[in-house]
């Protein structure tokens, strides 16, 4: 019984102190890049213009708000009409590729009202 006991501390021993195995290193893809590794995203430049679908994707969440929000205010409905006519058409997206940058983007998102976005669309190069 003893020697039993014995062989079986010998055997959780062992199993307790054995190294766990190396990590495995990333094979590569046929592009050269390391599969399973996160690939390194660009910072967020406040400066950098816009690109067309991010322009498109803004025109559509400015029209949403405008939808949204009914204002009575011709001003906001002037503004507002304007923006979903042009998104519709196409010419805003093509207009902001021109003047819309990050960091105005990042502003016209942060609110679901109309008049605050017409206040970070007068800070617009455009």
């Amino acid at each position: 019984m003893k020697a039993i006991a014995l062989l079986v501390l010998l055997v959780g021993a062992t199993a307790c102190g054995a190294s766990r195995p190396a990590a495995a290193t990333p094979s590569q893809s046929s592009s050269g890049d390391a599969v399973g590794v996160t690939n390194a995203q660009g910072p967020d430049n406040p400066n950098r213009a816009l690109t067309k679908d991010e322009c498109d994707d803004l025109g559509a969440w400015m029209s949403q708000v405008c939808h949204s929000n009914y204002s009575r205010q011709s001003r906001i409905d002037g503004w507002c009409s304007d923006v979903v006519t042009r998104t519709a058409s196409g010419s805003w997206a093509d207009d902001c590729v021109k003047s819309v940058q990050y960091m105005d983007s990042v502003c016209l998102r942060s609110s679901d009202n109309p008049s605050a976005m017409m206040t970070c669309d007068r800070t617009t190069d455009r």
